[in-house]
């Protein structure tokens, strides 16, 4: 079965954070090196960052600003994580803008399959994975930029859909970005990783992107 198919059968709808109440009060977000370039926004900058976001947000009349997936990015131009000869500037998940301390609800029922704080400058801060089964399909999602105090889950432990599991992270604790949530879906993870790639080469998209597919806001058979 194609993961997609899953995905319709499991009538997912992203409802991640717990303001939103129906998909239209999200509004996508370009933050692409060209959007920002030519907005003269500067993203190692958080407060104009935030800015730019609060101004997008406030002419949507969104609750929440969402999107990322694909994108090439220089949010990560500060973090030595991301340079190297090949520069890892593609962005694999997809974000969702809100503050600090906000409460994340998961997508369908799982289990948690790694609850852990990737430390450093432009990493995850706190992440956790769950793990989920669709008759003898299974996948994973990831939620990064988390609060510290979110990481006290058990492996194993059951999570059920829409319920509140992990709040967002300040500067501090996150990875030292504007607070956000990254959500990703992983078709394949090794059993003991507890993070996993959130940006990707140019030369590497066809094989991330394959392993994790766009995270649609909505797929139902309805």
């Amino acid at each position: 079965m194609q993961f997609i198919e899953v995905l319709k059968q499991l009538n997912i709808q992203l409802l991640l954070i717990e303001s939103v109440q129906s998909l239209t009060d999200y509004a996508k977000v370009d933050l692409s090196e060209d959007a920002l370039s030519k907005f003269a926004v500067n993203p190692a900058n958080h407060e104009e960052l935030q800015l730019y976001l609060s101004k997008i947000q406030q002419k949507e009349k969104a609750k929440v600003l969402y999107g990322g997936y694909l994108e090439k990015r220089n949010l990560y131009a500060n973090s030595t994580l991301f340079n190297s000869n090949q520069i890892r500037n593609i962005h694999l998940g997809l974000d969702f803008w809100a503050e600090a301390g906000t409460a994340i609800l998961a997508p369908l029922d799982g289990i948690v399959h790694s609850a852990h704080y990737n430390e450093g400058e432009g990493n995850y801060g706190g992440t956790i994975i769950l793990k989920h089964q669709f008759k003898d399909f299974s996948f994973f999602s990831l939620y990064g930029h988390l609060s510290k105090a979110s990481l006290s889950l058990k492996i194993n432990s059951k999570i059920k859909k829409d319920e509140v599991f992990c709040n967002l992270g300040g500067k501090y604790e996150n990875g030292n970005y504007v607070p956000h949530l990254h959500f990703q879906w992983i078709l394949n993870l090794p059993k003991d990783a507890v993070d996993y790639p959130g940006v990707c080469t140019a030369y590497q998209i066809e094989d991330f992107a394959n392993n994790s597919p766009k995270p649609t806001l909505s797929l139902t058979n309805s």
